[in-house]
């Protein structure tokens, strides 16, 4: 109670402000012989005043007036000084009227005291209560008892509005002490969540969803959904791995990771139908809801393991025809990309770091003044790869309206996102149509039709180099130092350093990819009600996607030594892949109350799908130039074809059974029966069931009846426990692999024919990954809203996780061993989700955060389970019983060494030879490693992989966590949202990590935290400076040292928007204009090393060793939202 008196105080500590004053605003105005009332028309255009009066004021009169940047009361004084007229200020209010009015009359105008007291329908005190003269800003806020007290004019209309109530309005009279009473407003219990095949109110959800509205996704200027989702709901985490435009995908996951061996990420469906987040335009999107326990998710079964995301759009309203435009530009950046020393340091630090001299005193002069252009420079191909305009625009227009027997929504929208890469860009057109129609009095059809054609273009490497053109672009430029020219000075491609171009050569070539991808969804469906409760449903669908990649990698004339020599050959890949998707759905929901307190809610379905995709690929080579990128231009005489597909099929009957009574007890019974073409027929069907209670106690009479606890408006405890399954593996998992060549063939009947060999053993006894699940917590609303609470407990069992095992039988049979069902994984943990939203007169403002603890365990590997001589239990590398999942599993570190003393006294009692490095060769600034442990459980005096290896962390994050803050005040709005993650690890290796690898440059951070031995530090952040070739030396073992602490803090969003007055529209047909500007990822936290984003090496394995990522974005975007 004393916390809850404390929350009271400091809000109304909060609301006893004064109220805002606009009796300062001024003017400039020039008028000569004009109307009177043009002249206030005037002033009313540049202020927020009102002017009132009656027919018997004359505002024809002609009046001349000449200021600027003067006081309206100065101007009112100068213009009515010869009219007869004066006037009185009313808050925005000025009122005209004569000179001589009876003194009656003007007593009348003459604001008097007013008191009263403000409770709710039991009497309750509402503490503070805003009261405001209606029309004005003229008002205060109740005190802790409800009382108010206020100076109001005669005849005054009182406004009186608190959060969770409906607001009161009463004329004042002749009383000076008022009483009020305020009504509760339900609107808060009577929010509706979708479900899987319906809706439900939210007070009566016993399981566990979380939902995001379409008030936070439709302004933010974002071509990603994932990305306005990322950090808004508890127990859902989010990562992207980069901003490469249109791959916007990113990873969700709930609660957890849940299988090593299966895709662990979420089912995604849009209205229903399997579908991925990239497809859809955020502005389209009614509502997000999260299924994460088994209570909710269960009536999707066989996929449902890792949560299930439903998003529905939106559709027509019973209205007149509304048209709403949304249109922004934006400027892209990365928030973090690395930066590299000049090719003159390079130089310096390569001979310091191999002790010889590669390059001479002279070389390093010329790379500083440029004296020798054709063989030394000083190139930077992170700059050059990362000097795309990088802007982004959108346009959406949406028109929506209806009457009583049809409504409609339809939807246009264009985006264009240009790279931080040249020649990267994405362009997406979008369209959307969903009709409601009531065919009859108890028929009604809904159709939702969706297309979209996409298409991405990307930059290529050059000269036979083969991969993913554009990240292979960004890994060489991050590689290569920029010691040789890219450009010689007779106009020709230098060699670079390895005589194949340099970055800068590869991106001005004519290599490309092109990926148009167009898309075409339909559903249909049928409601009908025969009698009153129950209804049918027919659901069809269809989807077809038809994808087409382009893919030329040019060849590249490299002047290399006086001499041109073409890199190639030049290559050509096209591919086109159709894919078809059909389901059909029925079910039939019968909802009936018996006796005003028992509800009943039943639900029973069947369910069909079916995928089919086909592909066919043709590649040519040695095309005689680079203009003609056409397959039938290349030679046929270096030509590859393929083609192929895949099909999967599921089928499912499902129910749902939800009682309550008087909605104060809750239950509800869910089951579903899958049957997957993606295992063999003995394991092909599964049974799905959950279970779930809870209770209102606020609905109780003890506490309804109890006025101390009338502050609560909704407390409702809540458990479920289920079962989910996991299908997320191959469409032939189970099928044995052949391998087709003449090596097998067999002499039969005198006659060679095509032999085969079985080269993959599968287990025909393949099943369903299953996640056993349990969930209790508890919700609370209270003061209708003003405050809100919910806490979550979850307990996620994963068992017969799909593993293969490092044992392998081909020294018996020949033969590969394939993924059993042998794992076990633990995921559990807290969620924490608060709320607070309250209006103190024109100033309104809301909290809402998050908090997730998220623990990983891996308990069983099956037969993949080996014992380690260190007491570990695991598969050897990332996966060990008792630990998380995606862990890193490496050596303890002690710094560095600081001198050869140091180096003869940690080798008098620990042997780290293992590394390759003795006492003879070790130097200062070598790491020194750690003797854990040895044969005996003790330390041994020796440093190896068999005994000193431990958990160093996790790549899945412990802690999540998110903080949206809004407010408004005048037409003026602010959001600010806030995301990170805790808890978490992440490697820096190769590129990322370590000077000279491969070659490679080195990074500014590199050399500044260097061991330096003029100046030892025993904790250097960097080893000493070496020529590091490939990984697996002493200094690049898998250790502390290189396994980072990747938790973050991003600001994640801010907008400010500004919404013009309707006085200043209504002679317009724009019915609302707001403006805003927006920074999505502005600010960044980390303790990562300069230039490395932590999110990327969370959201995929150590992406930042291979070199090829795109970074992470940052934007600001300038807007306009229209209504019309």
């Amino acid at each position: 109670m004393k916390l809850t008196t404390g929350f009271l105080l400091l809000c109304s500590a909060f609301t006893f402000a004064n109220p805002a004053n606009s009796q300062n605003a001024k003017v400039s105005l020039n008028k000569q012989q004009a109307h009177l009332s043009e002249v206030l028309e005037a002033i009313e255009s540049q202020t927020d005043y009102l002017f009132i009066s009656n027919r018997n004021i004359d505002l024809k009169q002609n009046v001349s007036v000449n200021v600027s940047d003067v006081s309206v009361r100065e101007v009112l004084e100068t213009i009515l000084k010869n009219t007869g007229l004066t006037f009185k200020l009313e808050g925005v209010n000025i009122v005209l009227s004569k000179r001589d009015e009876d003194a009656s009359a003007q007593a009348a105008q003459q604001d008097r005291k007013i008191t009263g007291t403000v409770v709710d329908q039991t009497g309750y005190p509402v503490i503070g209560a805003n009261v405001v003269v209606k029309g004005t800003t003229n008002g205060t806020v109740t005190d802790l008892d409800g009382k108010f007290s206020l100076e109001v004019p005669a005849g005054a209309v009182l406004s009186i509005t608190y959060i969770g109530y409906v607001e009161q309005e009463m004329k004042v009279g002749n009383e000076s002490v008022l009483a009020v009473v305020l009504k509760e407003d339900s609107q808060a219990l009577d929010e509706v969540v979708v479900v899987g095949y319906g809706t439900q109110k939210k007070v009566n959800v016993i399981g566990s969803i979380a939902m995001v509205g379409a008030e936070k996704l439709e302004n933010r200027a974002t071509s990603s959904v994932v990305s306005a989702l990322t950090g808004q709901m508890p127990g859902v985490t989010i990562t992207q791995p980069g901003g490469r435009p249109g791959d916007n995908t990113g990873t969700i996951r709930v609660r957890g990771v849940g299988s090593f061996g299966a895709t662990p990420d979420a089912l995604v469906l849009i209205d229903g139908i399997p579908g991925n987040m990239t497809d859809i335009n955020p502005n389209d999107i009614e509502s997000v809801s999260v299924l994460k326990d088994a209570s909710t998710a269960a009536i999707y079964g066989a996929r449902a393991a890792n949560g299930v995301v439903l998003v529905t759009t939106k559709l027509g309203k019973e209205q007149k025809v509304a048209i709403s435009y949304n249109g922004y530009v934006g400027f892209n950046r990365a928030t973090e990309l690395p930066q590299y020393v000049d090719s003159w340091d390079y130089a310096r630090l390569l001979n310091q770091a191999e002790g010889i001299t590669r390059f001479t005193d002279a070389d390093i002069q010329a790379m500083r003044d440029g004296s020798q252009p054709d063989r030394w420079a000083n190139e930077k191909f992170v700059d050059d790869i990362f000097s795309g305009n990088g802007i982004q625009t959108g346009h959406d227009i949406s028109v929506t309206g209806g009457n009583d027997r049809s409504q409609y929504f339809t939807s246009f929208g264009y985006l264009s996102q240009d790279g931080i890469v040249p020649g990267n860009n994405y362009s997406r057109y979008t369209a959307r149509v969903n009709l409601t129609s009531n065919l009859t009095d108890n028929l009604k059809m809904t159709v939702r039709m969706r297309g979209d054609h996409a298409t991405t273009k990307e930059p290529g490497t050059a000269g036979a180099i083969d991969g993913d053109g554009m990240l292979l672009l960004i890994q060489q430029g991050l590689r290569f130092p920029g010691y040789r020219p890219s450009m010689l000075s007779d106009g020709t491609w230098g060699p670079g350093v390895k005589n194949f171009g340099t970055p800068k050569a590869w991106l001005a070539s004519e290599s490309f990819s092109e990926k148009p991808v167009k898309r075409f969804n339909a559903t249909v469906s049928l409601d009908y009600e025969p009698i009153k409760g129950l209804k049918l449903t027919a659901t069809g669908a269809y989807n077809f996607t038809n994808a087409q990649e382009k893919d030329y990698k040019a060849t590249l004339p490299v002047n290399i030594d006086g001499t041109i020599n073409t890199l190639g050959p030049s290559k050509l890949k096209e591919k086109n892949t159709n894919t078809e998707y059909k389901s059909f759905q029925a079910t039939a929901n019968y909802v009936k109350t018996f006796n005003e307190l028992h509800n009943l809610d039943v639900l029973v379905g069947y369910s069909w799908e079916d995928e089919r995709e086909r592909d066919l690929e043709a590649g040519r080579q040695n095309f005689p130039n680079n203009n003609y990128p056409y397959l039938t231009v290349g030679s046929p005489d270096v030509q590859t074809n393929t083609g192929g597909g895949k099909d999967w099929v599921i089928q499912s009957v499902f129910g749902r059974a939800q009682y309550n009574y008087a909605e104060r007890y809750l239950a509800e019974v869910t089951m579903r029966y899958d049957g997957s073409s993606r295992f063999p027929s003995d394991s092909r069907y599964a049974f799905f069931p959950s279970g779930a209670i809870g209770w209102r106690i606020s609905e109780e009479n003890f506490m309804k009846e109890n006025e101390k606890l009338s502050f609560i408006s909704n407390l409702k405890l809540k458990a479920s426990v289920g079962i989910l399954g996991n299908n997320n593996i191959g469409n032939y998992a189970y099928h044995s692999v052949y391998v087709l060549g003449n090596e097998y063939n067999y002499p039969l009947g005198g006659v060679i024919q095509q032999g085969a060999q079985l080269v993959n053993y599968t287990d025909p006894k393949l099943k369903w990954e299953t996640t056993r699940t349990v969930d209790a917590g508890f919700e609370s609303i209270l003061w209708n809203g003003l405050l809100s609470a919910n806490i979550s407990y979850f307990h996620r069992y994963t068992y017969d996780i799909l593993f293969k095992p490092n044992a392998s039988a081909s020294s018996i049979f020949g033969l590969n061993m394939s993924e059993v069902n042998t794992g076990e994984a633990l995921n559990h943990g807290w969620e924490f989700e608060v709320g607070h939203r309250n209006t103190i007169g024109e100033f309104s403002y809301g909290v809402n955060a998050n908090f997730s603890v998220i623990n990983n365990e891996v308990k069983s590997l099956g037969v993949g389970n080996v014992d380690q001589p260190n007491g570990m239990v695991g598969n050897g590398s990332d996966l060990f019983i008792g630990y998380p999942m995606q862990m890193y599993y490496g050596y303890l570190t002690d710094g560095v060494f600081t001198d050869q003393a140091d180096i003869d006294a940690w080798f008098a009692h620990t042997d780290q030879s293992a590394f390759g490095r003795n006492q003879a060769n070790t130097k200062p600034g070598d790491i020194r490693y750690k003797d854990i442990s040895g044969p005996d459980g003790v330390p041994d005096g020796k440093v190896d992989a068999t005994y000193d290896r431990v958990y160093l962390g996790s790549r899945i994050p412990k802690y999540t966590f998110g903080v949206s803050l809004n407010a408004a005040y005048k037409g003026f709005d602010l959001n600010i949202f806030l995301q990170g993650v805790a808890g978490v690890k992440g490697m820096l290796n190769n590129y990322s990590a370590w000077a000279f690898f491969s070659e490679g440059n080195v990074q500014k951070w590199q050399m500044e935290e260097a061991f330096d031995p003029e100046n030892p530090n025993r904790y250097a952040k960097y080893p000493r400076l070496e020529n590091i070739g490939t990984a697996g030396g002493h200094n690049t073992q898998t250790s502390d040292y290189w396994v980072r602490n990747a938790s973050y803090l991003r600001i994640k969003n801010i907008q400010l928007g500004y919404t013009l007055p309707k006085k200043l529209l209504q002679n317009s047909v724009i019915s609302s204009l707001r403006i805003y500007a927006a920074a999505e990822n502005p600010f960044t936290f980390h303790s990562y090393p300069d230039g490395w984003d932590p999110e990327i090496n969370s959201a995929k394995d150590d992406a930042y060793s291979g070199g090829q990522f795109y970074p992470v974005l940052r934007n600001f975007t300038f807007g306009v939202n229209l209504k019309f």
